[in-house]
């Protein structure tokens, strides 16, 4: 084992992979902070580039690429609350609102350190354990994911907002515009009301985009105060403490980073999973087993480690069903996929045997990933400061014009830039009568793995809703749902007491 190990580090620690893994870094944290771009289309992008590259070094720069950009979006949304990615808007939930305190400093330190620990653990689990976390990933069926989905759709719309009415609500209204376009059973068209262009369904990227970027826009017009152009997004606080997280402030948070890693780590590794459901439900699980619940939402530094450390930690759990049983964990991981079958390498259970030469150096750049992951982001920190101290003049006309750009860019049809007027008009009108917009989107991305697990459970079961209750990781997460439910409603009644 040690000489495997020493023959993957004198690999790896060549110049060419220590470049493109800082190259990877920086290329994703800033394609993942800037609402409209996506880290999919980026590796997409980069892919052909990789085939002419050492497999160690394509493999190194896409790495560094995919875990920057997990954590890239989170800068968007602790400053502007415009997550540059859908998992990012869990992290947006705490962190904007500490940004409008004055400790945005505070809340992207504590974006990166769960960003770093969730990561560097998770490459650890991988690397050990990733045989064993498969064949637990294997016994998921149909049954399980729709019970996995609904569990995350449920607390979602709890942990999202003050009235979780309001909150399911607003993830049923997502699961609605999910159901526009053609119905992938027996194609046929629904919902499009004659509309050519959404044969094809809402266009995700504009309606993110209008959700979260354009909608603050409409807000912030409507705050306007006597300060005009002057005025900044956020306020700046000069004191220390809001700039640091205190040791007593992580100290505090270590079972949430744990717990959330776990979670990360655990859903990762379910293919069509990713990273959006284990923030949420990593979210969900920190508020109820907090002692101050009723800080989420209001700035929790909690909330925020739970999200961005169960975000990064669902990168390592999504390698694992690809290193091991040849199954894309994500969208990312489906690319990564076509890297290593262009270079002859077959992910499987032989991977680790017939290609050690290539798989343990890349094991060793997760690793180094994960150092200059922290150094760079935290070099970083004063630059996206600066993005807050932006006159109001100045920064809201860059923003739109880079949200119209991003909208048009997907399909490069003024139609798309119509829908995110659309969701930017329907997202402030939810903000401004306090329903939460996060569920919206995530009903909207939960709801083909829904569909699509409920339809095939429905086929193996012969129409029969039993498999439900009596396959037992099935059981397990409605029972869950159900408890979280009931232990939601008696905390909210003894808040109102």
């Amino acid at each position: 084992m040690f000489d495997v190990l020493f023959s993957a580090i004198s690999i790896f620690f060549t110049l060419q992979n220590m470049l493109v893994v800082i190259l990877g870094l920086f290329i994703g944290i800033t394609i993942g902070a800037i609402p409209g771009l996506n880290v999919p289309m980026t590796v997409a992008l980069l892919l052909p580039i990789t085939f002419y590259m050492d497999p160690v070094a394509g493999l190194s720069l896409l790495m560094g690429v995919y875990k920057g950009g997990t954590y890239g979006g989170s800068i968007s949304a602790v400053l502007l609350n415009t997550p540059g990615a859908p998992a990012a808007a869990v992290t947006g939930i705490d962190g904007y609102p500490l940004a409008q305190q004055g400790k945005a400093g505070k809340a992207l330190r504590a974006s990166i350190y769960g960003s770093v620990i969730g990561e560097f653990i998770a490459d650890i689990v991988l690397i050990s354990l990733a045989a064993q976390i498969a064949r637990v990933a294997l016994r998921f069926g149909p049954t399980e994911k729709f019970s996995l989905v609904v569990f995350a759709l449920v607390t979602i719309g709890v942990v999202s907002s003050r009235h979780k009415l309001k909150g399911i609500a607003a993830g049923l209204l997502g699961i609605a515009f999910y159901t526009v376009g053609i119905e992938p059973v027996s194609a046929a068209t629904r919902f499009t009301f004659g509309i050519f262009q959404l044969i094809g369904g809402v266009p995700f990227l504009p309606m993110l985009i209008g959700l979260f970027a354009v909608s603050e826009f409409f807000v912030h017009i409507e705050r306007k105060s006597g300060a005009g152009g002057a005025e900044t997004v956020v306020p700046v606080s000069s004191r220390r403490e809001d700039n640091y997280v205190t040791w007593a402030e992580f100290k505090a948070s270590i079972r949430t980073v744990l717990r959330s890693t776990a979670i990360g780590i655990g859903i990762g590794a379910l293919p069509g999973s990713g990273s959006a459901i284990s923030a949420y439900v990593s979210y969900g699980a920190a508020k109820s087993a907090s002692r101050n619940p009723e800080s989420f939402g209001e700035g929790s530094l909690e909330g925020v480690f739970a999200a961005e450390t169960a975000n990064n930690a669902a990168v390592g759990g999504a390698l694992i069903p690809l290193l091991t049983l040849g199954i894309p964990g994500d969208a990312i991981t489906a690319i990564l996929l076509g890297v290593f079958l262009v270079h002859g390498i077959v992910p499987g259970p032989e991977l680790f045997t017939r290609s050690a030469d290539i798989i343990y150096p890349v094991f060793v750049g997760l690793i180094v990933a994960n150092i200059l992951h922290y150094v760079i982001a935290s070099a970083g920190l004063r630059l996206f400061m600066r993005v807050i101290q932006v006159s109001r003049a100045l920064l809201f006309p860059a923003v739109i014009v880079i949200c119209v750009t991003g909208a048009y860019t997907v399909s490069s049809t003024v139609f798309d830039v119509y829908i995110m007027l659309f969701f930017g008009i329907l997202g402030y009108l939810m903000k401004k009568f306090d329903f939460p917009v996060a569920p919206l989107l995530m009903g909207y991305i939960l709801g083909s793995l829904l569909e699509k697990s409920l339809v095939q459970a429905l086929i193996v079961g012969r129409g029969s809703l039993l498999p439900f209750v009596t396959r037992p990781i099935s059981l397990l997460f409605l029972l869950l749902t159900l408890f979280f439910v009931v232990w939601s409603a008696i905390g909210h009644r003894r808040q109102c007491r």
